[in-house]
């Protein structure tokens, strides 16, 4: 079953589209997000569906009913903003009760409503603390069972974990998405944060300008994106320029390159390759391309190399540092190599 859909959804502010057309179904119990650079219409989407912005053109409906026209209070959703909207004033208690008050909540179910509530996140016992009284991680939370206590029909994050540091917002990715799929919940999640979509979301639709790249699971849109700009943007990826001819693709420095068997664009301008998905090999066994070395980084467990091509592009390569891993240097030459399958070709 579909919890939310939007057909056609536009928004223009003057002579600016700041959302074009987009369609999307997201369906019972699924969480779904809205992923993008700063500008690509995310954030304006997310308050269409919740009524703070009129849409200029399109439709929303929720589990088949058009709420284009209704007010945010008649839409039955709720939303965690990015700075907690917390009520300085009130306790914990008073914080999640004031919402049930607000939706009409009979005074006899909310003690037990709240309470159900702070157990799912786990404040039972932080009643009467104030938002002052409480770390940046435990406030979110806070937030996050006041919609949970309205048991709203769907549930948006707008950024909420941006005001967190980096080990706290990746403690709390992990408990949004157990509370939203212990409650069974649909919920739509906007974020910048392309690591934090493919950690939360049963799917990603991609933004950019205005519009839906793509949509798909984590894998999906990692694994195959349709666009240059969904696998540069999705993780890191090589792009090198060229052509399609005679069945391989000729870069620009002239080099000709098998391609994969699947259909692809032919007028494809551009090859991509994840850097992971790259074998450093003996320079001139078995490679589709030779290089040299000329930068080595750590990054944790992996080793980044930058390899310079005759062309003068540079190609970064991943591997996984190990014991008994043998540990290249800068200015040495080697040959590169990578199964085809894992190439993409895109227009441009």
């Amino acid at each position: 079953m579909t919890d939310l859909e939007l057909r056609d959804l536009s928004k223009t502010f003057g002579h600016v589209t700041a959302v074009d057309r987009i369609e999307l179904a997201v369906e019972t119990g699924e969480l779904v997000a809205l992923l993008g650079p700063s500008g690509c219409g995310k954030t304006t989407t997310l308050r269409m569906i919740a009524g703070f912005v009129i849409p200029t053109g399109g439709a929303i409906l929720v589990q088949g009913r058009d709420i284009t026209d209704q007010p945010p209070h008649r839409r039955d959703m709720g939303m965690v903003f990015q700075n907690y909207a917390l009520f300085p004033h009130m306790t914990v208690y008073r914080n999640i009760a004031f919402g049930l008050h607000a939706r009409g909540a009979s005074k006899s179910e909310i003690p037990a409503r709240v309470t159900e509530a702070l157990e799912l996140v786990g404040l039972a016992t932080m009643v009467e603390r104030y938002p002052r009284q409480l770390s940046g991680g435990q406030q979110q939370r806070v937030a996050v069972a006041r919609i949970l206590a309205l048991k709203p029909k769907l549930l948006l994050f707008d950024e909420p974990l941006s005001n967190l540091d980096a080990k706290l917002r990746v403690q709390m990715r992990h408990e949004i998405r157990r509370l939203q799929k212990d409650v069974g919940i649909t919920a739509l999640f906007v974020t910048h944060d392309q690591e934090e979509a493919m950690t939360i979301a049963d799917r990603i639709a991609v933004l950019n300008e205005g519009r839906i790249e793509q949509v798909g699971t984590p894998a999906e849109i990692y694994d195959r994106p349709r666009s240059r700009f969904v696998a540069d943007f999705i993780g890191t990826s090589n792009f090198l320029d060229g052509q399609l001819i005679d069945g391989r693709f000729r870069t620009r420095s002239g080099i000709d390159l098998p391609i994969p068997s699947a259909p692809e664009p032919r007028d494809a301008r551009v090859l991509s390759i994840r850097p992971e998905r790259i074998d450093i090999r003996q320079s001139g066994k078995d490679a589709l391309l030779q290089g040299t070395i000329v930068r080595v980084t750590r990054l944790g467990g992996l080793l980044e190399y930058g390899i310079e091509l005759p062309s003068g592009e540079t190609v970064v390569v991943h591997e996984q540092s190990r014991p008994g891993f043998e540990h290249r240097e800068p200015g040495a030459s080697v040959g590169l190599g990578w199964r085809l399958e894992d190439a993409r070709l895109f227009n441009a």
